[in-house]
């Protein structure tokens, strides 16, 4: 056998040795599911804690959605503060729906009201598709908190829900139609802009049959994000005054931070804020 041919032998068995393969965040699991209310199929991503194995407790629960960076960067934060400055959770993501344009996605399970001319959007196509939250609550509802409790130890009195941009607006909707289905909610840059701003609309009504509101809620701005940081301000302001019983809110603008770099400081903050030790 020449030089030349052992050479490339031993190229081919090195290639192959370091063969690249897809990366997997540790102590994840990934759960297919169809919603019964919209027919489309999702994914779950859950994480559970380093010590899950190795107890019996209840942990408490945070619901996550965007999952195409908000997963990864949960999971980043919490290998890094999990049992150190906050206790330990599990936390579930959702996936945008499978085979569907991420945008057209969001657009859909996390927006309210249908507005087909709102040109704030990803699109004006993406509008057409809009306001069917109602539906991913639902799925969200029946489907999903009753498949994890099932299949996992989750403390279902401590459940967080974590939304930023329309993901925000999506947890202020939450909060006004079924405040109870989470206890606490971390509220990231929300898209109070949205709709001619309906989300005002949708507290008034809300103000005008309940005094409670039983949650604990943690919004945040970036400090360079003008106009969402200033429809934010104004709706703190409303759900002060309204003197809401069993109702815990906390506000923070955080600054030198766009409305993408704002998302991982808020989100540690506010698993700081509801389960630091």
């Amino acid at each position: 056998m020449n030089t030349v041919l052992v050479g490339l032998l031993y190229i081919l068995t090195m290639s192959s040795a370091f063969a690249a393969k897809k990366f997997e965040i540790d102590n994840t699991d990934t759960i297919p599911m169809t919603s019964q209310f919209n027919q489309q199929s999702y994914e779950l991503y859950v994480r559970l804690p380093k010590g899950y194995n190795k107890s019996n407790k209840a942990y408490p629960l945070v619901l996550i959605n965007d999952t195409s960076y908000s997963i990864a960067t949960a999971s980043g934060i919490l290998h890094l503060i999990e049992g150190r400055d906050i206790e330990e959770v599990v936390v579930v993501g959702i996936s945008y729906s499978i085979g569907t344009d991420k945008l057209f996605s969001r657009t859909r399970d996390y927006t309210p009201t249908y507005a087909p001319k709102e040109t704030g959007g990803h699109s004006l196509a993406a509008q057409k598709v809009s306001g069917q939250a109602d539906n991913y609550v639902r799925f969200i509802s029946k489907q999903v908190l009753p498949l994890v409790f099932d299949r996992y130890r989750i403390n279902q009195n401590r459940k967080t829900f974590v939304g930023h941009s329309y993901g925000g607006l999506l947890g202020t909707y939450i909060l006004l139609t079924t405040p109870t289905l989470f206890e606490s909610y971390i509220l990231g840059s929300p898209s109070y802009w949205y709709d001619d701003k309906v989300i005002f609309n949708i507290e008034s009504k809300y103000a005008e049959k309940n005094q409670s509101l039983p949650a604990e809620v943690f919004v945040y701005a970036g400090g360079n994000e003008g106009i969402i940081q200033r429809d934010l301000h104004k709706f703190v302001e409303v759900l002060k005054s309204r003197q809401y019983k069993e109702f815990k809110l906390s506000s923070k603008i955080i600054p030198n931070t766009s409305h993408f770099s704002v998302f991982a400081l808020l989100l540690t903050e506010g698993l700081i804020g509801l389960y630091g030790k």
